[in-house]
């Protein structure tokens, strides 16, 4: 048990050391039409539109991002943007699972165990110049 805890540790802490500087971004996530940061905001504001569908397959469903706003036409900053939008997005769907009876460990498990694999024909979404889906 003791061997676990320290391999653990020492996992946690390689963990960060090898993650690249430009991989974190800390985000103070509140959801809601107007939330309240604690934190004061100082430009503009950053967004996708996320879109599902049903289909005629059972087990089935067809998603995507339709629209992306960036604030920054810089890769480094597009990238921050990035990160923060996947902590709300992450945020929301653990929390929100839970909030519709299922457990929020079978959520995370969900996300941990997502199989990432490339897909050339996804396409990409399509910009836009103002948060909402609206251009």
């Amino acid at each position: 048990m003791r061997l676990r805890k320290i391999a653990s540790v020492v996992v946690v802490v390689l963990t960060i050391l090898l993650i690249p500087r430009g991989a974190w971004v800390f985000t103070f996530v509140q959801h809601g039409e107007s939330p309240k940061f604690p934190v004061e905001k100082i430009s503009g504001s950053y967004c996708i539109t996320l879109v599902g569908h049903y289909t005629n397959r059972d087990n089935f469903a067809a998603a995507g991002v339709r629209t992306v706003k960036w604030e920054s036409d810089q890769r480094e900053n597009r990238q921050a943007e990035m990160l923060a939008m996947r902590s709300a997005f992450l945020d929301w769907f653990v929390e929100e699972w839970a909030r519709q009876g299922g457990a929020r460990q079978y959520a995370i498990d969900a996300v941990r165990n997502y199989p990432f694999q490339p897909n050339p024909q996804s396409g990409s979404a399509t910009p836009t110049s103002q948060c909402g889906g609206k251009k």
